[in-house]
């Protein structure tokens, strides 16, 4: 028995002990990173700085109007895929013609514009997934886009690949006061086509355009040139584009938006927009989204997981009214109906039987019969 105890005190000596250096753990407030509440799905779905640089350098150094129309039309990509196809079956069709044509076409109208510089429109065609994300992002973070630009920008402009041509004019633009929460340059790069209505898209390497070594591997942006290029990897235009009012978009780096100039806007699309003003603000319209699902959370809450109209709102419904009981039709009280007696039959009294009294014997002829004898009046002789 001695040997036993002593296993058993052992046994609960060892069971105290762990019991006594995990009870401790146990009860200790979680950590700092522990206690930190979860962020929102949007939060995390917030593109950072260096891939918001790698959406927008393809673009970064088109002018302005043409920026600013390329954003917009991204984030309607369907539309854009049906009108580069629609384009490289029209490759001649320009000027009033293609006006008057785009007013049959049920595009939105930032996608009929591009119409006029197809070989934009062949790039974001060839890059859907891009012009989808590009899309997005401008939606989700317009300021993000807009320091994304100006920063790279300033990357070309350091290179020496940003200046003044014959083909475009760059100059710097003061920032007005920020607004609260945004943090942005002090000063705008500009970039404008010396005639508002002739285009040229500059062709450029992404990857050295902005300096050497700037691209970490993992976010290089892709780059695209037209067919039959051959002016060389680095920075160059092609053949001009006379557009009229077809870009009737323009970036307001003030208010860190797109705004439409109502006048080139009716010369193109041959209707006016709603309110007053030569400038208005540019609205996303989700009528022309189609059925491309949206990838970034926020968009999706805002405008439904699938693009097309919004979800329209919750029709309130009237409480069901719980199913109507069956109760049983109660029958009505048997009717105790007497049976009716048959009608007494009135029979007659029977006539008692005629008594027959004996005919008294004969009297004697001419003698009337109670006469005569004892006791009677004697008979008349």
């Amino acid at each position: 028995m001695s040997i036993w105890s002593d296993r058993m005190r052992q046994f609960r000596a060892i069971a105290v002990g762990v019991m006594l250096t995990t009870l401790p753990s146990a009860l200790l407030p979680l950590s700092a990173q522990e206690q930190q509440p979860l962020q929102p799905a949007q939060e995390q779905q917030l593109l950072s700085d260096i891939q918001l640089q790698q959406l927008v350098a393809p673009i970064a150094l088109y002018p302005d109007s043409l920026l600013a129309q390329v954003l917009t039309a991204s984030t309607y990509p369907l539309e854009v895929a049906m009108a580069a196809r629609w384009s490289e079956k029209n490759p001649k069709l320009n000027g009033a013609a293609l006006e008057s044509t785009m007013q049959k076409q049920p595009w939105d109208a930032s996608v009929k514009g591009l119409t006029a510089v197809p070989e934009v429109l062949a790039m974001m065609n060839e890059n859907l997934d891009w012009t989808q994300q590009l899309g997005e992002a401008f939606l989700a973070q317009p300021d993000d886009v807009t320091k994304a630009i100006q920063v790279l920008r300033e990357k070309a402009e350091a290179a020496g690949n940003l200046k003044s041509t014959k083909e475009q004019r760059v100059k710097r633009v003061a920032a007005p006061q920020p607004s609260p929460g945004y943090a942005g340059p002090s000063e705008y790069i500009v970039i404008e086509p010396p005639e508002p209505e002739v285009i040229y898209v500059p062709v450029y390497d992404p990857i050295v355009v902005y300096g050497p070594d700037y691209w970490p591997p993992a976010y290089v942006p892709f780059f695209w040139h037209p067919r039959r290029w051959v002016v060389g990897p680095i920075f160059g235009f092609g053949p001009a584009f006379r557009v009229g009012p077809a870009l009737w978009s323009q970036y307001n780096w003030d208010s860190r938006s797109v705004q439409i100039d109502a006048a080139r806007y009716r010369r193109f699309n041959k209707m006016g927009l709603q309110g007053a003003g030569q400038f208005q603000t540019w609205k996303f319209d989700p009528g022309h989204h189609g059925n491309v699902p949206f990838k970034n959370p926020k968009l999706q809450q805002q405008f439904g997981i699938v693009g097309g109209r919004p979800p329209p709102p919750a029709v309130a419904r009237p409480t069901p009214r719980p199913p109507a009981v069956t109760r049983p039709t109660p029958r009505p009280p048997a009717v105790t109906r007497t049976t009716p007696r048959p009608p007494a039959v009135t029979r007659p009294t029977p006539r008692p039987p005629a008594v027959t009294r004996p005919t008294p014997p004969p009297t004697p002829q001419g003698k009337p019969a109670n006469c005569g004898g004892p006791g009677r009046p004697p008979c008349p002789r």
